[in-house]
């Protein structure tokens, strides 16, 4: 099974992630400085620093927005012990705000370094020890999150989160454009307009990215056939899976499945 722990910071003067995207682990994003704008799921939020936002994995999500600093940190679910799977799974798809003095105390956390060379096996050993100590800080910090809810959310087109809800309701059913815009009352042209507006995708684009969400986690979580997969997220056949899983993954779905077990 995979497992990996990595810490990654990053100082930009400016990020914009076109694609939706997600991935079967953990994202932590720690935010210290600026703000960004998150899509998760199907709900559009604005993070102003210090905060820290827990991505759950297999979340469809993206992030824009101007100048900022932040830490990331990837953790597969193999990596964490009970308490910490406890911890993420409660604050999965909200966030914490923080103070000055807690932002300070994360950051020294992950920023601590040895004066002597590591070598590849004790450095990931001291990156697992940082990782506890902060996921524990977290967790003391987190009696002020903000869970998912309308007052923290932005501006996303409210026919663009009918259309997602929609989807994620019927992604195993044959759906076309015509029919999305029959079901939610809307025409083409302005279902096109506001996904693109909002996500810089199509709905179409949209379907196909969680389907092959869908088609991952079930790959990652179940011993369910590539042709069982393919009727329960909405494609043709487990032959045309395998050819749009492979041009859009660039691996087969079979190769996907034995690298995570």
């Amino acid at each position: 099974m995979e497992k990996f722990l990595r810490i990654e910071e990053s100082s930009l003067p400016q990020l914009t992630m076109r694609k939706l995207h997600s991935h079967p682990h953990y994202e932590i994003y720690f935010l210290y400085e600026g703000s960004r704008s998150f899509f998760i799921e199907n709900t559009l939020y604005s993070i102003t620093a210090p905060a820290v936002l827990v991505v759950p994995p297999f979340a469809m999500h993206k992030t824009e927005g101007g100048a900022f600093r932040r830490i990331n940190i990837y953790v597969t679910e193999s990596m964490l012990d009970d308490f910490q799977k406890e911890v993420l799974t409660s604050l999965s798809l909200s966030f914490v705000p923080l103070s000055e003095a807690q932002t300070a105390s994360l950051r020294d956390v992950l920023a601590l370094s040895l004066d002597h060379p590591l070598s590849e096996e004790h450095a990931h050993e001291v990156d697992k020890a940082k990782f506890d100590y902060f996921i524990l800080m977290l967790y003391h910090f987190a009696e002020n999150r903000l869970p998912q809810s309308k007052e923290n959310a932005g501006q996303a087109s409210p026919l663009v989160t009918k259309a997602i809800n929609y989807m994620n309701a019927n992604y195993s059913e044959p759906l076309t454009l015509d029919d999305l815009a029959d079901r939610i009352y809307a025409t083409k042209q302005t279902l096109n307009y506001h996904f693109k507006k909002d996500l810089g995708c199509t709905p179409m684009n949209y379907l196909l990215r969680l389907r092959l969400t869908k088609v991952k986690e079930l790959l990652a979580t179940s011993n369910k056939s590539i042709e069982e997969i393919a009727e329960l997220c909405g494609f043709s056949s487990g032959n045309y899976l395998t050819l749009i899983f492979k041009q859009k993954e660039g691996i087969s779905p079979s190769s996907y499945r034995k690298n995570r077990n």
